[in-house]
Protein backbone atom coordinates (compact mmCIF):
# COMPACT_ATOMS: atom_id res chain seq x y z
CA UNK A 1 0.00 0.00 0.00
CA UNK A 2 2.82 2.41 0.83
CA UNK A 3 4.32 2.02 -2.64
CA UNK A 4 0.96 2.98 -4.18
CA UNK A 5 0.75 6.13 -2.08
CA UNK A 6 4.33 7.14 -2.83
CA UNK A 7 3.82 6.34 -6.51
CA UNK A 8 0.72 8.50 -6.65
CA UNK A 9 2.48 11.33 -4.80
CA UNK A 10 5.47 11.13 -7.12
CA UNK A 11 3.14 11.10 -10.14
CA UNK A 12 1.35 14.22 -8.86
CA UNK A 13 4.64 16.04 -8.22
CA UNK A 14 6.01 15.10 -11.64
CA UNK A 15 2.77 16.11 -13.35
CA UNK A 16 2.80 19.48 -11.60
CA UNK A 17 6.46 20.02 -12.51
CA UNK A 18 5.83 19.14 -16.15
CA UNK A 19 2.81 21.45 -16.23
CA UNK A 20 4.48 24.39 -14.51
CA UNK A 21 7.69 24.17 -16.54
CA UNK A 22 6.09 25.78 -19.58
CA UNK A 23 3.42 28.02 -18.05
CA UNK A 24 3.95 31.64 -17.05
CA UNK A 25 2.78 32.33 -13.50
CA UNK A 26 0.04 34.68 -14.68
CA UNK A 27 -1.76 31.90 -16.54
CA UNK A 28 -2.82 29.95 -13.45
CA UNK A 29 -6.03 31.79 -12.62
CA UNK A 30 -9.43 30.10 -12.38
CA UNK A 31 -11.04 32.75 -14.60
CA UNK A 32 -8.77 31.64 -17.44
CA UNK A 33 -10.40 28.21 -17.34
CA UNK A 34 -13.98 29.04 -18.37
CA UNK A 35 -15.70 25.89 -17.08
CA UNK A 36 -14.51 26.59 -13.54
CA UNK A 37 -16.11 30.03 -13.28
CA UNK A 38 -19.54 28.70 -12.24
CA UNK A 39 -18.18 26.43 -9.51
CA UNK A 40 -18.05 22.67 -9.13
CA UNK A 41 -21.74 21.91 -8.55
CA UNK A 42 -23.05 24.02 -11.42
CA UNK A 43 -20.32 22.87 -13.83
CA UNK A 44 -21.02 19.21 -13.02
CA UNK A 45 -24.73 19.83 -13.68
CA UNK A 46 -24.01 21.47 -17.03
CA UNK A 47 -21.57 18.76 -18.10
CA UNK A 48 -23.81 15.88 -17.01
CA UNK A 49 -26.71 17.26 -19.07
CA UNK A 50 -24.54 17.38 -22.20
CA UNK A 51 -23.04 13.94 -21.59
CA UNK A 52 -26.41 12.29 -20.86
CA UNK A 53 -27.81 13.89 -24.04
CA UNK A 54 -24.89 12.42 -26.01
CA UNK A 55 -25.73 8.98 -24.55
CA UNK A 56 -29.37 9.11 -25.70
CA UNK A 57 -28.96 7.29 -29.06
CA UNK A 58 -27.27 4.37 -27.27
CA UNK A 59 -30.10 3.76 -24.78
CA UNK A 60 -27.63 3.48 -21.91
CA UNK A 61 -29.26 2.57 -18.60
CA UNK A 62 -29.07 5.30 -15.95
CA UNK A 63 -27.60 7.99 -18.22
CA UNK A 64 -28.03 10.84 -15.74
CA UNK A 65 -26.35 8.94 -12.89
CA UNK A 66 -23.47 7.84 -15.14
CA UNK A 67 -23.11 11.28 -16.73
CA UNK A 68 -22.93 12.84 -13.26
CA UNK A 69 -20.27 10.33 -12.20
CA UNK A 70 -18.25 11.03 -15.35
CA UNK A 71 -18.64 14.78 -14.81
CA UNK A 72 -17.20 14.46 -11.30
CA UNK A 73 -14.19 12.62 -12.73
CA UNK A 74 -13.84 15.33 -15.39
CA UNK A 75 -13.93 18.09 -12.76
CA UNK A 76 -11.25 16.34 -10.67
CA UNK A 77 -8.98 15.72 -13.66
CA UNK A 78 -9.48 19.22 -15.03
CA UNK A 79 -8.63 20.76 -11.69
CA UNK A 80 -5.51 18.60 -11.38
CA UNK A 81 -4.23 19.23 -14.92
CA UNK A 82 -5.54 22.83 -15.35
CA UNK A 83 -7.75 22.13 -18.36
CA UNK A 84 -11.21 23.56 -19.04
CA UNK A 85 -13.64 20.89 -17.76
CA UNK A 86 -16.12 21.87 -20.50
CA UNK A 87 -13.49 21.03 -23.13
CA UNK A 88 -12.91 17.61 -21.55
CA UNK A 89 -16.67 16.97 -21.30
CA UNK A 90 -17.09 18.01 -24.94
CA UNK A 91 -14.43 15.48 -25.95
CA UNK A 92 -16.38 12.80 -24.06
CA UNK A 93 -19.63 13.85 -25.78
CA UNK A 94 -18.20 13.85 -29.29
CA UNK A 95 -15.55 11.14 -29.18
CA UNK A 96 -17.36 8.37 -27.27
CA UNK A 97 -20.89 9.78 -26.92
CA UNK A 98 -20.58 9.10 -23.20
CA UNK A 99 -19.87 5.38 -23.59
CA UNK A 100 -17.21 4.20 -21.15
CA UNK A 101 -16.85 0.96 -23.13
CA UNK A 102 -16.37 2.65 -26.52
CA UNK A 103 -13.61 1.14 -28.66
CA UNK A 104 -12.67 2.41 -32.11
CA UNK A 105 -9.52 1.11 -33.77
CA UNK A 106 -6.80 1.66 -31.13
CA UNK A 107 -8.82 4.26 -29.17
CA UNK A 108 -10.70 3.32 -26.02
CA UNK A 109 -13.02 4.68 -23.37
CA UNK A 110 -14.81 7.93 -22.71
CA UNK A 111 -12.00 10.11 -24.07
CA UNK A 112 -10.98 7.67 -26.81
CA UNK A 113 -7.40 7.48 -25.56
CA UNK A 114 -5.10 6.04 -28.23
CA UNK A 115 -3.71 2.87 -26.64
CA UNK A 116 -1.25 2.13 -29.43
CA UNK A 117 0.49 5.50 -29.09
CA UNK A 118 0.05 6.22 -25.39
CA UNK A 119 -0.02 3.04 -23.29
CA UNK A 120 3.73 3.16 -22.51
CA UNK A 121 3.59 6.60 -20.86
CA UNK A 122 0.16 5.92 -19.33
CA UNK A 123 1.51 2.97 -17.34
CA UNK A 124 4.41 5.13 -16.12
CA UNK A 125 2.27 8.12 -15.07
CA UNK A 126 -0.68 6.09 -13.83
CA UNK A 127 0.65 3.04 -11.96
CA UNK A 128 -2.85 1.57 -11.45
CA UNK A 129 -3.43 1.48 -15.21
CA UNK A 130 -1.59 -1.57 -16.49
CA UNK A 131 -3.99 -2.96 -19.11
CA UNK A 132 -6.53 -1.74 -21.64
CA UNK A 133 -9.26 -3.01 -19.28
CA UNK A 134 -7.87 -0.68 -16.59
CA UNK A 135 -7.95 2.19 -19.09
CA UNK A 136 -11.59 1.44 -19.91
CA UNK A 137 -12.55 2.31 -16.32
CA UNK A 138 -14.17 5.73 -16.46
CA UNK A 139 -11.99 7.52 -13.91
CA UNK A 140 -8.72 6.10 -15.28
CA UNK A 141 -9.69 7.03 -18.83
CA UNK A 142 -10.67 10.57 -17.92
CA UNK A 143 -7.48 11.10 -15.89
CA UNK A 144 -5.20 9.76 -18.65
CA UNK A 145 -7.11 11.57 -21.40
CA UNK A 146 -7.09 14.88 -19.54
CA UNK A 147 -3.37 14.50 -18.81
CA UNK A 148 -2.75 13.94 -22.56
CA UNK A 149 -4.98 16.90 -23.45
CA UNK A 150 -3.11 19.15 -21.01
CA UNK A 151 0.19 18.15 -22.63
CA UNK A 152 -1.26 18.96 -26.06
CA UNK A 153 -2.53 22.32 -24.74
CA UNK A 154 0.87 23.27 -23.33
CA UNK A 155 2.61 22.59 -26.62
CA UNK A 156 0.02 24.33 -28.83
CA UNK A 157 -0.74 27.90 -29.81
CA UNK A 158 -4.50 27.49 -29.43
CA UNK A 159 -7.26 25.06 -28.47
CA UNK A 160 -7.91 23.98 -32.07
CA UNK A 161 -4.27 22.96 -32.57
CA UNK A 162 -4.27 21.18 -29.20
CA UNK A 163 -7.35 19.20 -30.24
CA UNK A 164 -5.68 18.22 -33.52
CA UNK A 165 -2.74 16.90 -31.50
CA UNK A 166 -5.00 15.08 -29.05
CA UNK A 167 -7.01 13.49 -31.86
CA UNK A 168 -3.86 12.62 -33.81
CA UNK A 169 -5.27 14.16 -36.98
CA UNK A 170 -6.39 17.52 -38.37
CA UNK A 171 -10.11 16.81 -38.45
CA UNK A 172 -11.84 20.22 -38.72
CA UNK A 173 -15.29 18.65 -38.61
CA UNK A 174 -14.64 16.75 -35.37
CA UNK A 175 -12.95 19.74 -33.73
CA UNK A 176 -15.87 21.92 -34.82
CA UNK A 177 -18.30 19.53 -33.10
CA UNK A 178 -16.22 19.58 -29.92
CA UNK A 179 -16.05 23.37 -29.88
CA UNK A 180 -19.82 23.59 -30.51
CA UNK A 181 -20.45 21.50 -27.37
CA UNK A 182 -18.03 23.70 -25.40
CA UNK A 183 -19.95 26.73 -26.67
CA UNK A 184 -23.28 25.31 -25.49
CA UNK A 185 -21.85 24.61 -22.03
CA UNK A 186 -20.33 28.10 -21.81
CA UNK A 187 -23.72 29.58 -22.77
CA UNK A 188 -25.39 27.53 -20.01
CA UNK A 189 -22.73 28.70 -17.54
CA UNK A 190 -23.23 32.36 -18.47
CA UNK A 191 -27.00 31.94 -18.03
CA UNK A 192 -26.44 30.59 -14.51
CA UNK A 193 -24.26 33.56 -13.59
CA UNK A 194 -26.98 36.12 -14.38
Amino acid sequence: MRNGIWGAALCAILSAAIFLAGVPAGKLYAQEIPGTSVGRKAAIGIMSREISAAMTPWKIKGPIRKATEYSRHIWDASELYKVDPFLVAALVCVESEGRADAVSHSRVGLMQVNVQENMAWITKHFPKVKTVDDLLKARNNVMAGTFALSAAMRSSEDVRTALFKYLGREDERQVGKILDVVGRMNTAARARQK
